[in-house]
């Protein structure tokens, strides 16, 4: 019998699991990918779950992947955030797209096409902490199952995503000397060092990708220290940018153009750095991953991308194609590995994060079917 991606879905959204506290999400995952047939199912020290299908000692020719973390639930919702209730053909509840829909529809597409047989092992992947940093909690999955290509189920409304720009975290500090801000002649000032710094990246140059479109430099934050600086010239202002990147850009390439162009305005006494923020695990591993994740993109003539334009046609729908361009764990996987990659997922991106978060269950289905099918065309029989 097949299994029910909307009950599912259902009992996923009704376990909170914030970054850092999926450890319920990881018990039902892996208890789950048991009962629909997976030969293989493996929690790591991180706790992402792997499941594994097929016949022992072929290569895994396909992996899913997806997230089992949520973001906090802000704001007044007409619907329980946890209560997964389905009103009108769409299921209420935070990650019911972003993305336990996705996650759902991967375990019961691969088991249903697990059945009927396969040539290679397919595998799927729910991860932790990817609302946090991406690609951190793939990069060991990968070292294990090595998969000959990914699908990454994020939301995409059954569209498929050939790509997308990579990001990296920005941390650039200006160096002051403290004084009486009575006196501020005796001291140096970083707060216009960083003043001009704003306006001269302004002007900066920023490459651009046919696909994926032009690169972006956003400034986000800026902080003094100490902060707050009271009656006194500080020591250091950090800004804080958030540089979106396209294929084939480096970090020293990021760091280097910022830094020239910086110089070429009269500005120096800065450093220029990679945020790397402290995580934690469920399971009590610490990181300090560095935050750079590299654009990636899938080319025009793939077999993986053309294999998966057929998938979407079998399922009586037009096979789109685009980009996205938010971060995913594809950075890890074909930003960083090379991997064959591609994105197409169950719900709408623009419905992640937001209050009364939801997903049509028609696009569960939709994505139940579409996964199927590309095991089939991939792994299986066909």
């Amino acid at each position: 019998m097949d299994m029910d991606v909307v009950a599912l879905t259902q009992a996923m959204v009704r376990i909170p699991s914030l970054s850092g506290q999926e450890a319920g999400m990881a018990r039902l995952m892996a208890d789950t990918m048991r009962a629909a047939g997976f030969d293989e199912v493996r929690t790591d020290a991180n706790g992402s779950v792997l499941g594994i299908v097929g016949p022992a000692g072929t290569d895994i020719a396909l992996l899913f992947d997806g997230h089992m973390d949520v973001v906090p639930v802000t704001g007044n919702w007409r619907f329980d955030p946890f209560g997964g209730e389905i009103h009108d053909g769409r299921l209420y509840g935070r990650g019911s797209t972003d993305m336990k829909g996705g996650v759902a529809a991967a375990i019961c597409g691969v088991a249903q096409a697990a059945r009927q047989g396969l040539r290679q092992r397919v595998a799927v992947s729910a991860s932790v902490l990817e609302e946090v940093i991406e690609g951190h909690a793939l990069a060991p999955v990968l070292d294990v199952c090595q998969p000959g290509a990914v699908v990454i189920c994020e939301p995409s409304k059954l569209q498929i995503r050939a790509g997308q720009k990579g990001r990296v975290e920005i941390l650039l500090r200006f160096h002051g000397k403290p004084a009486h801000a009575a006196n501020p002649h005796m001291g140096v000032n970083p707060l216009h060092a960083a003043a001009r710094a704003l306006t001269a990246l302004e002007s900066l140059p920023l490459p651009q990708d046919p696909v994926l479109g032009p690169a972006l430099l956003v400034p986000t934050d800026i902080i003094s220290n100490p902060y707050p600086s009271i009656s006194m010239i500080p020591l250091s202002a950090t800004l804080r940018f958030d540089r979106r990147t396209i294929v084939g850009e480096s970090l020293d390439d990021v760091l280097g153009q910022i830094r020239h162009h910086l110089q070429r305005h009269g500005l120096d006494g800065f450093t220029l750095q990679v945020s790397e923020d402290s995580v934690s695990t469920f399971t009590g591993c610490h990181a300090n991953p560095p935050r750079w994740l590299p654009a990636w993109r899938c080319e025009a003539d793939s077999s993986l991308l053309r294999l998966t334009r057929e998938a979407v046609r079998q399922t009586g729908r037009e096979p789109i194609v685009g980009s996205w361009p938010f971060c995913t764990n594809g950075s890890e996987s074909a930003g960083r590995r090379g991997i064959p990659t591609i994105g197409l997922g169950p719900g709408n991106e623009e419905d992640a994060h937001i209050i009364d978060e939801s997903i049509a269950v028609e696009q569960l289905h939709g994505a139940t079917a579409i996964y199927a099918r590309m095991v089939r065309l991939m792994c299986g029989q066909d």
